[in-house]
């Protein structure tokens, strides 16, 4: 036998249990999650919630027990040629904010396949203005009242989440692994990294990351004032990154003092957000590379975005 191979029942010993404490360690995530949920339940008032049965196809029969006709109806119209392939797509989310919240909540209403939330963040009072978070949520992550109310609305979608802050230099091992692996089938990428967030930082990174993984990159936004906001589709090394977005402000928090904000605004570009995601996912219509909103003059503005000559090209 080569003693200098890494074979025999030392070895096999060594690797059971390390394959051992990961199992374990995905169980006690598991497990606390299961505890957060039952948490969550316990704590909830008012009458009980009815789930719906999963549906395992796509119909377009119209009767009213079908959660999918009015979708699927987009299809028989002639607007969108396979509705139905909405179930193949995974989209990671990032900040589950004014803008976060709506976007989620309006794809999964629309059947996408499968949603990664990602957020450090936990409820406050502060986020009733803008979000569909209840008072007695206070406390609890945003991340996983997310999934709870979402996965109520579909239970077709499947949801991931994590606690964490994305511009940490310590998640970002994390982060690009959980976006690698984060399709359908657990094997391939994500179809699309979606930033809902308004720390500058954050959107950097996801920048980064998207750049790193060659991974197509939505960036919306809501001005500090609520007065504006922005959509952009970022493609690496086909269009311009975040030195075109027209808002680059983070505003700096200090004791006493926020930024404003609108459900209004926020619904808004969730809306015009989540739409452009469909657009783009399933071939329809013009998808937008920069929209811009202004809500003082009504404005709505659309521009295509230019790869910046002074940026390294993408790896090949």
């Amino acid at each position: 036998m080569d003693s200098g191979g890494a074979v025999g029942p030392a070895h096999d010993i060594k690797v059971t249990t390390s394959d051992l404490r990961q199992q374990v360690g995905r169980i006690q995530n598991q497990v606390k999650e299961i505890q957060e949920v039952v948490r969550m339940y316990s704590s909830t008032t008012g009458p009980r919630r009815v789930r719906r049965q999963k549906v395992d196809a796509m119909s377009a029969e119209v009767v009213d027990t079908n959660p999918y006709s009015r979708l699927m109806a987009l299809k028989s119209m002639g607007i969108v040629k396979n509705y139905e392939r909405i179930r193949d797509f995974s989209v990671a989310i990032v900040g589950v904010g004014g803008v976060g919240v709506g976007v989620c909540e309006m794809l999964t209403r629309c059947g996408i396949g499968k949603v990664i939330i990602y957020d450090h963040d936990t409820i406050e009072l502060a986020n009733m203005n803008k979000m569909f978070f209840r008072p007695e949520q206070a406390g609890w992550n945003k991340t996983m009242a997310v999934r709870h109310y979402c996965s109520e609305l579909c239970p077709d979608t499947v949801f991931e989440v994590h606690n964490m802050d994305v511009a940490a230099d310590e998640n970002r091992a994390k982060l690009s692994e959980s976006l690698a692996t984060g399709g359908i089938d657990r094997k391939s990428p994500v179809n699309l990294l979606l930033g809902c967030v308004d720390n500058m930082a954050a959107r950097q990174a996801l920048e980064a990351v998207s750049e790193e993984l060659q991974l197509p990159f939505m960036d919306g936004v809501c001005a500090d004032d609520a007065m504006s906001g922005s959509v952009q589709l970022i493609i690496p090394g086909r269009t311009g990154g975040l030195e075109a977005a027209p808002i680059k402000q983070s505003f700096d928090k200090r004791p006493g003092v926020c930024a404003a904000s609108l459900a209004t605004t926020d619904s808004i570009i969730a809306g015009l957000m989540a739409q452009n995601v469909l657009k783009y996912l399933l071939g329809f219509g013009e998808v937008a590379f920069l929209l811009t909103y202004n809500a003082v003059t009504n404005d709505f503005q659309t521009r295509m975005t230019y790869p910046d000559p002074r940026k390294a090209p993408p790896p090949q």
